[in-house]
């Protein structure tokens, strides 16, 4: 799939109008790199999980997209170590 690395990335927003959310939503949703997307309460106010081939491509995404997003005053790149728990999807209860 060519999308091996992977990083959670926390963006701060410099300008909050519902204008600028509203468009930088939108251009994130529309991204391939960006395999999820949360808006979230407090600071940061965004949270995002970013997956592209290598360190190089992700170097490339983060300057040359995310930084010049709409409003954007701070991203911040977070990478996982390893994974403890991985996503195994929501428990059935019945």
């Amino acid at each position: 799939m060519g999308r091996g690395f992977q990083a959670f990335v926390t963006v701060v927003m410099r300008y909050e109008d519902h204008d600028t959310v509203a468009e930088f939503e939108r251009r994130v949703s529309g991204m391939p790199e960006v395999v999820e997307a949360y808006r979230l309460f407090g600071d940061p106010d965004f949270l995002l999980r970013v997956a592209v081939a290598d360190l190089a491509a992700y170097e490339r995404f983060y300057s040359e997209t995310l930084s010049g997003l709409p409003g954007v005053a701070q991203v911040t790149s977070h990478l996982a170590m390893k994974s403890v728990k991985p996503d195994a999807g929501l428990p059935v209860t019945g």
